[in-house]
């Protein structure tokens, strides 16, 4: 029974292991995403700046082409983004579901153990309990 709860431990937190790598996937991806929106942003600030000094940008309809040019990629990026965070919160769950079956493996081992000690201590004392009967 022991061998089965180790092997069952094993595949166990194999299964923790890959959803947790699943989880970190998914997080270092929100984060690119999140980085480039805000270099976005940052692109749009100075974009502005040289917008205001450069009076044939708004002539030749650059501004407005520019500011198109912003809306298309910031929203193709909350979009990306708000799949990501989709995806996210079903690692999460999935996550949550294998640490719960991985503390389980691992309480139901730490109490096997415990038996098994226990056992193999009242082995002892019955081993010596008739090794003194016998010796009399």
């Amino acid at each position: 029974m022991s061998e089965d709860l180790n092997d069952l431990h094993v595949i166990t937190q194999a299964r923790y292991q890959k959803a947790q790598s699943a989880m970190q996937a998914v997080q270092a991806e929100e984060n690119k995403l999140r980085g480039l929106l805000n270099d976005l942003t940052e692109q749009e600030k100075a974009g502005r700046e040289s917008m205001r000094s450069d009076s044939m940008m708004s002539m030749t309809g650059g501004d407005l082409a520019w500011n198109n040019w912003i809306g298309r990629n910031r929203k193709i990026l909350n979009h990306q983004l708000a799949n990501v965070l989709v995806r996210k919160e079903m690692a999460y769950r999935e996550l949550q579901n294998h640490f719960g079956k991985a503390d389980v493996m691992q309480n139901l081992l730490e109490d096997a153990e415990f038996k098994r000690r226990q056992l193999r201590q009242l082995a002892l004392i019955d081993s010596v309990m008739e090794t003194k009967l016998s010796c009399g």
